[in-house]
């Protein structure tokens, strides 16, 4: 399931009248990053196809566009699980829980090894 189903095409949720839980921001979040992902890559092709017709490389220039796009995916994707597994911890029993907190944890523990820091 993708936590940034619902928003808007700009990114934003739909209204509410209550200041959003920490799931919430992180799926704003989320569809945030995955937005800009989907937006810039087409956005940028037309320019540096100009640049290539002008006989200047563009070819590290896409690399390092290509490489902030699959950043930016997986930032999307990390805070989307961050966000579930909040959910889920919240669902079993919340932060006073032992087991739905060691849950959450270990989920936060593994999305943070994914990121290539």
């Amino acid at each position: 399931m993708d936590e940034s189903e619902g928003y808007d095409g700009d990114g934003s949720a739909p209204d509410e009248a209550e200041d959003p839980g920490f799931s919430e921001v992180l799926r704003r979040q989320s569809a945030g990053w995955r937005l800009l992902a989907e937006r810039m890559h087409p956005r940028q092709q037309p320019a540096l196809d100009e640049l290539d017709k002008l006989g200047l490389d563009s070819e590290s220039l896409r690399a390092t566009f290509d490489q902030f796009r699959q950043q930016a995916l997986l930032l999307h994707n990390a805070m989307s699980a961050q966000a579930r597994a909040y959910d889920e911890m919240m669902e079993a029993g919340g932060p006073d829980d032992p087991e739905a907190y060691e849950n959450y944890r270990l989920a936060t523990e593994f999305i943070t090894d994914l990121m290539p820091w």
